[in-house]
């Protein structure tokens, strides 16, 4: 089953609701992530695409990850 690892990230010195952006960390096009390991191990691999990814190391703050079975299309907030 192909899966998508999701982050859901807020800006948290903006304190707008509509200040979130869903980004995907990976897919197992691009990992031997399974269902299961995303769901029991999701959040590290979030941390560590967090802490490479300059512009959410400061100021953004994990909301919640998902992990979506398929490929999956970010939702843009309008």
């Amino acid at each position: 089953m192909f899966v998508t690892l999701v982050a859901v990230l807020c800006h948290v010195s903006s304190g707008s609701p509509g200040a979130c952006v869903e980004e995907i960390v990976t897919d197992s096009s691009k990992s031997e992530i399974s269902f299961q390991s995303c769901m029991i191990e999701g959040e590290i691999g979030v941390a560590k695409w967090m802490s490479e990814h300059p512009i959410y190391r400061t100021d953004w703050t994990l909301q919640r990850f998902k992990c979506a079975a398929g490929h999956y299309t970010p939702h843009v907030n309008s």
